[in-house]
């Protein structure tokens, strides 16, 4: 597959999510400063228990896209994988080029009593997806049974369902995965690889804030090897700014990393 010629999309999420004792602005301020600041789109949580044509309206009237939804799902054979309301809340993203990323919890990372709960729930979800054109892409999160990424590349070869892949979460991945080279994964799985996030990290830190979550100015991680490879492996999916727990003026932040993106996809002066 041939690299694209366009940078991909890029949005943001979790803005304002994770700062103590601000209370993240309203959908439509939110969605009317990421267009002024030229992001493509945005992110947030998948509400399966409640009406959400709010969340969808506020992009749609910035000319946003919904680029991600998050939601869980339980692997504890005890409890019921989903709410049964999930299926339809995902019917309601017919249209819409929106990445569904699963975070699998609810028992002990890879704990293998998880195993096959988790593939049933996948594939019945896998199938509402095929059904309505959207992809589901399982989250690597720290502490939760999907927390190593080599385990969920594994588990979505398992499954070897179309609409199943994977994503990179830098800072996930820096946390749990940072002893190993993500390069190899990235380009053997490279067509399971549904969805990136990305973040200024600084490597070796054991907090988020200020630590492996940083707007794209800051921290000592490169993205740009990062999204070279991107290019090289002609991905074509989203890319999001991980923003939790960033403090500040998002509408700072978010411009600083912005610039930094821009920078990063700009044509390169020839070499004397």
């Amino acid at each position: 597959m041939p690299p694209p010629t366009a940078p991909p999309k890029f949005y943001a999420y979790c803005v304002e999510v994770g700062v103590p004792g601000v209370t993240p602005r309203p959908w439509p301020e939110q969605a009317t400063l990421l267009r002024q600041l030229g992001y493509d789109g945005g992110g947030f949580e998948l509400p399966s228990t409640r009406p959400w044509p709010p969340h969808l309206r506020a992009f749609d009237d910035a000319g946003l896209d919904v680029c991600l939804v998050w939601t869980t799902l339980n692997v504890n054979p005890a409890s019921p994988a989903y709410d049964p309301r999930l299926p339809d809340a995902l019917r309601q993203l017919k249209g819409r080029p929106t990445t569904v990323s699963l975070i699998l919890r609810g028992l002990p990372p890879a704990d293998p009593k998880g195993r096959a709960p988790a593939l049933r729930a996948l594939r019945e979800l896998g199938d509402v997806a095929a059904e309505v054109g959207v992809r589901l892409s399982i989250y690597n999160h720290v502490g939760d049974w999907t927390e190593s990424l080599p385990f969920i590349v594994e588990l979505v070869r398992e499954l070897n369902h179309p609409q199943v892949g994977f994503n990179f979460n830098l800072c996930h991945w820096l946390k749990v995965d940072a002893a190993h080279d993500w390069r190899p994964l990235l380009r053997e799985h490279a067509a399971k690889l549904f969805c990136v996030t990305i973040n200024g990290a600084t490597v070796g830190a054991q907090t988020w804030t200020h630590g492996l979550i940083r707007p794209l100015d800051e921290g000592d991680f490169d993205n740009a090897p990062l999204l070279a490879t991107l290019r090289t492996l002609g991905y074509r999916g989203p890319v999001g700014l991980m923003c939790y727990g960033v403090p500040g003026d998002p509408r700072d932040h978010l411009a600083r990393s912005m610039a930094v993106w821009r920078r990063l996809h700009s044509p390169q002066p020839p070499q004397p």
